[in-house]
């Protein structure tokens, strides 16, 4: 038998961001505001905008997988077939798609623009799933942006 210990809390996630807010504008941690302050001081930067969102997967219809397509269930107490509460009697299930939401995207005085991801530690299980839909969808490179200490390094 084991002896009474306390429980031990659970250790928090490491990168615990604090939010910021500069020029009314809200940013998810402190490593992208430094960024934005920096984006700010280039003279080669034309426009700035923050947070952009991209559909990267479109709502989808699946079939309901209650009734398996028929609209309708057996009651078992009274034996009669009830509308499916799940579709709604339709058979099929509207899905909400993905959006991702960039940090950045700096529109340059040449004309070129770029989508900015900044990563102040390290990046969650999904985002290279995420960014590789987002590339697929817009045909364009996602540049990540790492903060190590007080530079920022840029990753294509």
């Amino acid at each position: 038998m084991r002896p009474n210990r306390p429980r031990q809390k659970k250790q928090p996630r490491q990168w615990i961001a604090k939010r910021m807010v500069i020029n009314d504008i809200e940013f998810d941690s402190l490593s992208e505001a430094a960024y934005y302050k920096r984006l700010l001081k280039d003279e080669m930067v034309q426009e700035i905008e923050t947070h952009p969102q991209f559909t990267i997967i479109d709502t989808y219809t699946v079939e309901c997988k209650r009734c398996r397509g028929a609209g309708r269930l057996l009651n078992p107490k009274t034996m009669n077939l009830n509308q499916c509460s799940l579709c709604k009697g339709k058979g099929k299930r509207e899905k909400g798609g993905a959006i991702y939401t960039a940090d950045f995207k700096v529109t340059y005085k040449d004309g070129y623009v770029e989508f900015i991801d900044i990563k102040g530690g390290p990046a969650s299980k999904d985002f290279p799933l995420r960014k590789k839909l987002f590339e697929e969808q817009t045909g364009v490179e996602l540049v990540i942006v790492e903060q190590k200490g007080r530079e920022f390094i840029r990753k294509a």
